[in-house]
């Protein structure tokens, strides 16, 4: 994920050293800190500081029931690999990052095995195979890793129907809920299991029957019921179709209520994964990504600072970063002006996926204005 410099929402506390702080004892730096315990107070010469930023993060319980194309066409090269390698990757990828936000499901179309009098049109649908739950990454990941052979066509009506059947069966007390269509295209199959190649228009242009009218009408049917369909396409060049009209996926994203800019299409692309992360996080309520630089006003290079995760610290990253590359922990950049402290590897990771609520920068500091 990239390294995203602007406001944290973390409780960030930049807080003086050892002699601003009145605190005799050098060892606290290196042991389990508990943040409460250290509370600055102005010095009389006002260049120590305590500076918390503003908290953006409030979190919200979200169920996301991903509905996952495995048609046969998802099995066409796709870079280096194919469309269900490249999409179950970047699914993979999500559910690691969010799993301990989102209440993530499964649901594959068409199902495995035989689940309907249409399987043998490859037009057949199931249940999920994961309901939403809470923390359960390793179910998903594992089944996402399990990548079968794609098969059938793309039940997607058929697949939206169930999902409406799904939630309209849940009680989990959870208000948010959302569909995730991952897929490589238009459907071709109607809500009653026909195989259908395209549309039927009127003379004006408007859908007026076929697999991809069935799918809006079934989007339509979710969001007036509370679950907003999220559109994730394969290929970035999926917004017209062969009739020469409003693309199908570009249809069902604007149906399903994302608010794409004039001109620009109401999916979400596999080749450009930033945009449906942002989305993802300002479901469960983060709406400012957080930094994994942190400024730090009036410091010293000497001692370096001790940086703090949720009261542990964070080791010294071990790679020279004038390499150009990062490892794991943190590293002072003293060409900036005021120096800063920047986290790498897991540690940032873990900061940009909302799974921290502190960082501490504990530094001995020099004299300034009494304001920053």
């Amino acid at each position: 994920m990239a390294r995203d410099l602007g406001m944290s929402w973390l409780v960030l506390l930049v807080v003086g050293g050892l002699a601003c702080a009145g605190v005799d004892d050098p060892a606290a730096a290196s042991r389990h800190l508990d943040a409460g315990a250290f509370q600055l107070d102005a010095d009389p010469l006002g260049w120590c500081h305590v500076a918390p930023s503003v908290a953006l993060l409030q979190p919200k319980q979200a169920d996301v029931l991903i509905l996952l194309d495995r048609s046969g066409s998802m099995g066409t090269a796709f870079g280096a690999n194919t469309r269900y390698q490249a999409v179950t990757a970047l699914l993979s990828d999500l559910v690691a990052s969010y799993a301990n936000h989102l209440r993530f499901g499964l649901q594959e179309m068409p199902g495995s095995g035989i689940c309907g009098p249409q399987s043998n049109l490859g037009c057949c649908v199931s249940s999920p195979s994961i309901v939403t739950a809470p923390n359960n990454a390793q179910a998903m990941l594992a089944t996402l890793g399990a990548a079968g052979t794609p098969d059938g066509n793309s039940p997607t009506a058929l697949a939206l129907n169930a999902a409406h059947t799904y939630f309209d069966g849940l009680d989990d007390g959870v208000e948010n809920r959302y569909v995730l269509l991952a897929t490589d295209g238009a459907p071709d199959c109607t809500v009653t299991g026909q195989l259908l190649n395209a549309d039927t228009f009127d003379s004006q242009g408007t859908r007026i029957a076929g697999p991809c009218f069935d799918a809006l009408k079934e989007v339509h049917d979710l969001v007036a019921d509370g679950v907003d369909v999220i559109v994730l396409g394969v290929d970035s060049d999926l917004g017209d179709d062969l009739d020469g009209q409003v693309g199908c996926l570009d249809a069902l994203g604007h149906a399903g209520g994302a608010e794409a800019s004039p001109g620009s299409p109401a999916f979400y692309s596999v080749g450009d994964p930033r945009p449906l992360q942002l989305k993802l996080e300002q479901i469960f309520g983060g709406v400012t990504r957080a930094s994994c630089s942190l400024s730090l006003p009036y410091a010293t290079t000497t001692p370096n600072p001790a940086i703090f995760l949720d009261g542990q610290e964070i080791p010294p990253d071990a790679t020279d970063p004038s390499g150009g590359e990062s490892g794991n922990g943190w590293f002072l950049d003293a060409t900036q002006s005021p120096p800063a402290a920047r986290i790498t590897g897991a540690y940032c990771d873990q900061i940009e996926r909302f799974d921290a609520t502190q960082i501490l920068a504990r530094y001995e500091c020099q004299p300034g204005p009494s304001s920053f």
